[in-house]
């Protein structure tokens, strides 16, 4: 990242991770500067967008935003509070990147990105495509991975399962680098979780010998 870049990241950090999801902003981030590297992004528009785009959850109230996460959400529901964290997320980033003086084209071409990240239907460039790739692959990642596990009351195997077949599917991912990082990093975690079964086993086993 440039010193702007790291500016940007700077002021954003009060309105980082807002959602129990520590780490989220960070992990987004080291993915797409992957991204931006192997796929010829704009960094300078990429990279404050990943910075930024969740910032909005921070506006937010626990009991808003934990609808996202409750089984007994309707479609309604869900898209009223995803609508709202990324108004408010607009609202941060115009306000940030001003601050900064960032080119005004740029922000504008950033704000488009964060005002329909989550519930844009296709891509509508390669830098909104990165961002979105970028912010997905935290579901992939451990910390990302972890989280859904404990948030859900998922087993690891059957969380595995679920998210496998999305990495192929139509409309997931904008680029076929995302899909390749996607499934190296899942089959990362079922090594992982696999080694803390036979772990946890093993250590059974002994206890019961023992």
């Amino acid at each position: 990242m440039n010193k702007t870049h790291t500016q940007i990241w700077d002021i954003a950090i009060p309105f980082q991770d807002k959602r129990d999801d520590a780490g989220h902003a960070f992990i987004t981030l080291e993915f797409a500067k992957q991204l931006v590297d192997l796929e010829n992004g704009n960094q300078d528009v990429v990279l404050p967008a990943i910075i930024l785009h969740d910032t909005g959850w921070s506006q937010l109230s626990r009991a808003e935003w934990q609808v996202v996460f409750s089984p007994d959400k309707t479609p309604e529901d869900e898209m009223t509070v995803r609508l709202r964290h990324q108004e408010e997320g607009v609202k941060i980033a115009q306000r940030i990147l001003q601050q900064v003086n960032y080119p005004e084209d740029l922000i504008t071409e950033i704000v488009e990105i964060i005002a329909e990240h989550d519930t844009r239907q296709g891509f509508i460039s390669k830098n909104e495509g990165l961002v979105r790739d970028a912010d997905k692959l935290w579901r992939f990642s451990k910390t990302g991975f972890d989280a859904d596990v404990e948030r859900f009351k998922f087993a690891p195997q059957n969380l595995h399962d679920t998210i496998h077949p999305q990495i192929a599917s139509d409309g997931f991912f904008y680029c076929n680098t995302s899909r390749e990082l996607a499934y190296l990093e899942l089959e990362r975690r079922q090594r992982e979780f696999t080694r803390a079964a036979l772990a946890h086993q093993s250590g059974t086993d002994y206890a019961h010998v023992s």
